[in-house]
């Protein structure tokens, strides 16, 4: 492929911060461009905040917009990035607070541009304190908040955490998963997408052989528009159909323990879906055709230092970027995926110099911001 066709940049969110110690949120610029002396290098990095706990999630894609979310989970903050000059991001805004909920964790854009978050926690004074859905404006300012509680499942631990649109039919669908090892409800939700109206609360079935039902984790919808593909966190894969009517979860795929989990944040490319296993070490790409009867036709290990947790794909070309949980040496890595087979192969070009191995490493002497040491990254996505 001709460089020209691919995003010469990569934005990367990550800190130094954790749950319990404040440190440097930041955005790192990596040079995406094969063609350039530099690919693969720092090329610059913007300071967001001094005071952040957990860079997390970003949104999945660039928007047209201009501007991008993140969020830092631990300090509860989120922020707006400009990349209208690519190489030179700048915040723009930070979120708005919600009122009687906190702890944003996941994005995904509606059609007119304004912005869904799914939200961990209530204000605490209920019973099992449900999370729930905010929607904000393109500027970052709330326009609406819905809770999650559900009188048919009086005081359950509804985690809010991802979500999925289905505008052709009017509906989001969104999943429950704790960010730590809180026991939660194992549920589903579907809310009507025009007023944020939570219309049913349906538990994912379990079975009494394994544990592939805990933790509802992604959801992606489908070619169809009107059909999700969910994976738990333990590596159960589920339809979720009859969302206009009758909603049923059916489960469709279970990966076998302990080989197989932490399955985390993937990726749909035509009839493919390419799964990061963390504690698997590997990529799984399954051909999700037929969705209620999905099949592995790949698999990519990475080495046992390496926990696969995020994907992105590069909008413009087959490249694909991908990042750690944080359980090993933080590592940035771009691969490729075959649309036509499936196929996951790593950029033997992207690495450090005298690595041996693919990926950069995000332990640097010296960041372009001043930052020293090791940065976590997280959220991961190209820009073009």
């Amino acid at each position: 492929q001709s460089s020209a066709r691919l995003s010469p940049y990569l934005y990367v969110w990550g800190g130094t911060g954790t749950m319990t110690k404040d440190g440097i949120d930041m955005i790192a610029v990596i040079d995406a461009d094969p063609a350039s002396p530099r690919y693969g290098r720092v090329i610059t990095a913007l300071t967001v905040d001094s005071a952040g706990r957990m860079p997390h999630h970003s949104e999945f894609q660039l928007p047209s917009s201009g501007s991008v979310f993140v969020n830092d989970f631990g300090s509860d903050k989120s922020f707006l990035i400009d990349f209208t000059r690519p190489a030179h991001p700048r915040l723009r805004a930070t979120m708005a607070a919600v009122p009687g909920a906190h702890k944003v964790h996941s994005f995904a854009r509606m059609p007119n541009g304004s912005v869904l978050a799914t939200i961990q926690f209530g204000d605490g004074t209920t019973t099992g304190n449900a999370g729930g859905l905010g929607l904000f404006d393109a500027n970052g300012t709330l326009i609406r908040f819905s809770s999650s509680a559900d009188a048919a499942f009086p005081n359950a631990r509804i985690r809010t955490y991802a979500l999925t649109t289905l505008p052709a039919i009017d509906r989001i669908v969104t999943t429950s998963s704790p960010m730590d090892e809180e026991p939660t409800a194992h549920v589903v939700q579907l809310w009507r997408m025009s007023d944020l109206k939570l219309l049913k609360t349906l538990a994912v079935p379990q079975a009494p052989t394994d544990s592939a039902g805990r933790y509802p984790f992604e959801v992606r919808t489908l070619a169809d528009g009107r059909t999700v593909m969910m994976n738990t966190y333990y590596c159960g894969f589920y339809t979720i159909s009859g969302l206009e009517s009758e909603p049923k979860v059916e489960r469709v795929m279970a990966m076998q323990h302990p080989r197989d989990i932490g399955c985390s944040v993937p990726v749909i490319v035509g009839r493919y879906m390419v799964m990061p296993i963390a504690f698997g070490h590997r990529f799984a790409t399954l051909d999700i055709a037929d969705p209620s009867h999905p099949i592995e036709v790949h698999s990519l290990a990475t080495d046992s230092t390496f926990y696969p947790h995020w994907i992105a794909t590069d909008p413009v070309s087959d490249r694909v970027v991908v990042t750690d949980q944080g359980n090993g040496p933080p590592l940035l890595m771009v691969g490729r995926l075959d649309a036509v087979t499936g196929t996951l192969s790593w950029d033997e070009k992207f690495t450090d110099p005298g690595a041996g191995k693919p990926g950069v490493s995000f332990i640097k002497d010296v960041w372009p911001n001043g930052v020293r040491g090791m940065v976590m990254p997280h959220g991961a996505l190209f820009v073009h």
